[in-house]
């Protein structure tokens, strides 16, 4: 009745400021100090994106149900050949979100082999993580959106496809040069979302042993 209660005093405090005061992790420190739109854990954010890439495997289903009357907008009716220059964004995607993604795995694999980390250490580290994050789901999330969203307009046939050239002057089908077919860039969209996941999972088991 006096004051001296014990009730909940063995909780964790959820004060910022004591948890960064209590906490034995120098890098859990920074990440309550230093300001970022993303907190969550790196596994979480493999998490989002490994959706991010699979949503690129998109291409291949979406080309394959493009309807007829889209054909003269399109290099070609088979996948396996077509190579579009809407690819070019979508390589551009594909490759920053496994660049993106390798870097927050070599923080969590940094952070195992090094606790405990100096506070310099711990700042790098998180500077890297919020680095990747940020061009992960910032450039390459809008990338990403930007690659379906062109690839969903074959979707439309003609009549989309022709009222896209009108205000774009060039449509997104045309040939590209690259190379690549969208049989191929889907392959490696799928593959790149089995590593992230599998990069998930491997940064779950590394954390929860910290």
């Amino acid at each position: 009745m006096s004051g001296n209660s014990t009730d909940g005093s063995d909780d964790p405090p959820e004060d910022p400021i004591l948890q960064r005061v209590l906490s034995d992790s120098a890098y859990d420190r920074v990440r309550i100090e230093r300001f970022s739109h993303f907190k969550q854990p790196v596994p979480q954010k493999l998490l989002v994106q490994s959706l991010l890439v699979s949503a690129l495997a998109l291409a291949l289903p979406l080309y394959l149900l493009y309807p007829a009357s889209a054909a003269s907008y399109l290099p070609t009716a088979d996948p396996a050949v077509a190579s579009p220059v809407v690819l070019v964004v979508g390589l551009f995607a594909l490759v920053l979100e496994l660049g993106t993604a390798a870097l927050l795995v070599g923080v969590v694999v940094s952070r195992a082999r090094n606790e405990p980390l100096t506070e310099r250490k711990a700042e790098r580290l998180f500077t890297a993580e919020t680095f990747a994050t940020y061009v992960g789901f910032g450039t390459g999330g809008l990338a990403t959106l930007a690659t379906v969203g062109l690839l969903a307009l074959g979707l439309g046939g003609e009549p989309m496809l022709a009222s896209y050239v009108e205000t774009a002057s060039e449509g997104p089908f045309r040939r590209s040069g690259l190379g690549v077919s969208v049989r191929t860039f889907a392959t490696a969209a799928v593959l790149g979302a089995v590593a992230v996941t599998l990069a998930h999972r491997y940064t779950e088991s590394l954390l929860a042993d910290l």
